[in-house]
């Protein structure tokens, strides 16, 4: 009986020194744990995060250099409608410099956090604690903020474009009336409507640009201006073409082009106020549109660095 219960003895003691040999190599073949074991995961962590703290670095850089961005097209857009393109095209020139560097810098960054070591191997999955993970995670999706920005550059710029077209255009127009007139005085009928054919053009031209904006924008109150500023061009040209047939002789033809003339010049805008208008219904079609885009850039982008840099749970 005394042997049946040693032989019992050490059987238990077997079976528990077997089970406790397994529990110690499932432990050392387990990975560890990530997060429960700081410990574990600190050799690795430190050379990950201090990557990541230069990315952020990096990112917080293009932050800035987005509210740069921002302060030039609202800038632009201020200036255009002011009709002022040189001022807006100098604000356009450096948004152009800013958001090549962005694109460079966002280029380098992606590298950057691409190479992380361990990040999106097997082995990060427990070598790297939750918080560089998630951390990475952050960052990642930071600088994916950052892509599109060039193409709504692109679509400020366009505005400007056509803003700056069209006020060269109606420029060219007014000068072109202003030196027919001028010959006209003087009693060079022939030259002055030569000269008109060059406003013509302007006003072909603007209707064509017209044609344009009107996929986006609201272009009634430049169908007036280049109707009004058309219908004048026909009755200055019609008194010349009178004038010079007559020798400059006032004939009842000369009367009546000269009543239609003043008619026509009584219909034409007093001030820049509707040319103001019209530089304003262009930004409100296109360029508004991105200026708020690039400010949806910024803000995601500077909302992303905050939950980057707050210290996930474990």
């Amino acid at each position: 009986m005394r042997q049946i219960l040693l032989s019992l003895a050490w059987l238990a003691a077997v079976v528990v020194i077997a089970f406790g040999a397994a529990g110690i190599v499932a432990g050392m073949d387990a990975p560890a744990t990530a997060g429960l074991h700081p410990w574990q995961t600190a050799r690795d962590d430190v050379p990950a995060n201090a990557r990541l703290d230069a990315v952020a670095a990096d990112l917080g850089a293009v932050s800035d250099q987005l509210d740069d961005l921002s302060t030039l097209a609202r800038g632009a857009l201020s200036a255009l409608t002011a009709n002022d393109p040189t001022t807006a095209t100098a604000a356009l020139a450096a948004g152009d410099v800013i958001v090549a560097d962005i694109q460079r810098r966002s280029a380098t960054i992606a590298v950057a956090l691409a190479d992380v070591p361990l990040i999106g191997t097997p082995a990060g999955a427990y070598r790297l604690g939750p918080a560089v993970r998630e951390r990475h995670a952050r960052l990642t999706a930071a600088l994916a903020e950052t892509r599109g920005l060039d193409g709504v550059w692109a679509s400020l710029a366009g505005g400007s474009v056509a803003v700056t077209r069209l006020s060269t255009l109606l420029a060219a127009h007014d000068e072109a009336v202003l030196a027919a007139a001028k010959q006209g005085r003087g009693g060079e009928y022939a030259a002055a409507l030569g000269i008109l054919d060059d406003a013509d053009a302007a006003i072909a031209d603007g209707r064509r640009l017209r044609d344009q904006l009107a996929r986006s924008i609201d272009v009634t109150t430049l169908d007036q201006w280049l109707d009004r500023s058309a219908r004048y061009d026909v009755a200055l040209r019609a008194l010349y073409a009178a004038l010079d047939e007559s020798g400059g002789r006032v004939t009842t033809a000369v009367r009546r082009a000269a009543t239609e003339e003043r008619k026509a010049k009584d219909g034409l805008p007093p001030d820049t106020r509707g040319l103001v208008l019209i530089m304003a219904e262009i930004g409100r079609g296109g360029m508004n549109g991105a200026i708020i885009g690039i400010e949806q850039v910024r803000g995601e982008l500077a909302d992303a660095l905050v939950e980057s840099a707050a210290s996930p749970g474990p």
